[in-house]
C-alpha cells in the first residue's frame, strides 16, 4: 500500500490571523478618545476647567444643574467615563482573544495604565485648581492613550503573515521618523504649557513676537511662547524631510505625506489663531490638527518598526 500523499504544510495557516471585531472597536475608541481631547481644548477655551469645583461629582451631584460651562466640564467627564468604559470592555475581551500576542499584551497593560494616570490627572486637575503641570500632562497622557489604542486597532487588524510579507525598511527612513516622532512629543508638551500658562497671546504678532521684536524675551510665557514656534517650524521641516525622504516608499510615502500635510495646516492655523486673537473655534481646530498629526505619525511609526522582523526572513529567501 502506498501512504496517502498529505499536502504540503502551509506555515501561513498556523499564524495567528487578525480579529476585525475587536480591530473595529479600538478604531471606535480611537474617534472617541479624539472627540474627548477636543472637548478637553473647548473647556479649556471657553474658561469651564473648573466649571464643576469637586471631583468625580459636580457641586456634589451626579449630574447637576446644567449651564453654558458646567455643560462643557460635565460634557467632559461623561465622555471620559465612556471611553474608560468602553475600553474596560475591549480590554477584556482583547486579553481573552486567541490573536492576543505578547505585542498587544504590553499594549492593553500599557494602555490600562496610562488611563488610571489620566483618571487621576483628571481629578488632581480640579483639586489643584488647574495647576499648569497637571493640565499638560493631561493632554500628554490623552494623546498616548489614543496613539496605543491605535496600534491595538492595527494589530488587531493585521495577521502575522501580513508582517512577514513586508519589506524592511532602512535605518536611515526609521531614524527620520523616529526623531520627526520625538520632536512632535516636545512641540505637544510645548503646546500644553502654552495653553496651561495662557502664554498664547504672550507673542500677539506674527513672524515677530512684539513690536517688531522677534525674541523680546526668553521668560515667562514669552519664552515657552517663542519655544512653541521655533519648535514648530522645526518640526515641519522634519516632517518635510522625512516625507521626501520616503516618496518613493509604498509603505511609507502615504502617511509621512499626510503627516507633512498637517504639519503645515497645523502652524498654518497657530498663526491665524494669534492674528486672530485666540478664538474659541480655531482653538478646537488647532487640537483636532494636532491630535491628528500624532496618530498619523504614530501610524508611520508604526509601518516603519513592524518590518525588523522581514528583514532576516527575506534575507534567508533564495
Amino acid at each position: 500500500m502506498h501512504p496517502i500523499p498529505q499536502a504540503p504544510h502551509d506555515p501561513a495557516s498556523t499564524r495567528p490571523q487578525g480579529d476585525a471585531r475587536l480591530a473595529l472597536g479600538f478604531q471606535v475608541l480611537v474617534i472617541l478618545t479624539f472627540c474627548l481631547i477636543v472637548l478637553g481644548a473647548l473647556v479649556r477655551a471657553h474658561g469651564a476647567g473648573l466649571a464643576c469645583p469637586d471631583w468625580p461629582l459636580c457641586f456634589g451631584d451626579l449630574i447637576p444643574e446644567i449651564d453654558l460651562w458646567v455643560g462643557f466640564e460635565w460634557s467632559h467627564r461623561v465622555l471620559a467615563g465612556s471611553v474608560t468604559a468602553f475600553f474596560a470592555f475591549l480590554g477584556w475581551r482583547a486579553w481573552r482573544s486567541a490573536t492576543r500576542s505578547r505585542y498587544v499584551t504590553i499594549l492593553l497593560t500599557t494602555a490600562a495604565v496610562l488611563i488610571a494616570v489620566q483618571i487621576t490627572l483628571g481629578a488632581l486637575t480640579v483639586w489643584l485648581k488647574l495647576a499648569p503641570w497637571t493640565v499638560t500632562a493631561h493632554l500628554i497622557t490623552g494623546n498616548s492613550f489614543a496613539s496605543l489604542a491605535f496600534l491595538l486597532a492595527l494589530a488587531f487588524r493585521t495577521s502575522k503573515g501580513d508582517l512577514d510579507l513586508r519589506p524592511p525598511v532602512s535605518s536611515r527612513k526609521r531614524l527620520w521618523i523616529t526623531a520627526t516622532g520625538g520632536l512632535l512629543l516636545i512641540q505637544l508638551g510645548l503646546g500644553g504649557l502654552v495653553s496651561s500658562q495662557y502664554a498664547g497671546m504672550a507673542c500677539p504678532e506674527w513672524p515677530t513676537c512684539n513690536g517688531g521684536v522677534w525674541f523680546p524675551a526668553w521668560e515667562g510665557g514669552v519664552g515657552i511662547h517663542l519655544l512653541h514656534r521655533i519648535t514648530a517650524y522645526a518640526l515641519v521641516v522634519c516632517l518635510g524631510a522625512a516625507a521626501f525622504g520616503c516618496r518613493r516608499d509604498s509603505r511609507l510615502r502615504g502617511a509621512t505625506a499626510l503627516a507633512f500635510a498637517l504639519g503645515l495646516l497645523q502652524a498654518s492655523i497657530g498663526i491665524a489663531s494669534v492674528i486672530n486673537g485666540i478664538p474659541t473655534e480655531i482653538t478646537g481646530l488647532h487640537t483636532a490638527l494636532a491630535a491628528a498629526l500624532v496618530l498619523t505619525q504614530v501610524f508611520a511609526l508604526q509601518r516603519a518598526w513592524s518590518t525588523i522582523g522581514a528583514r532576516s526572513s527575506l534575507s534567508a529567501t533564495p
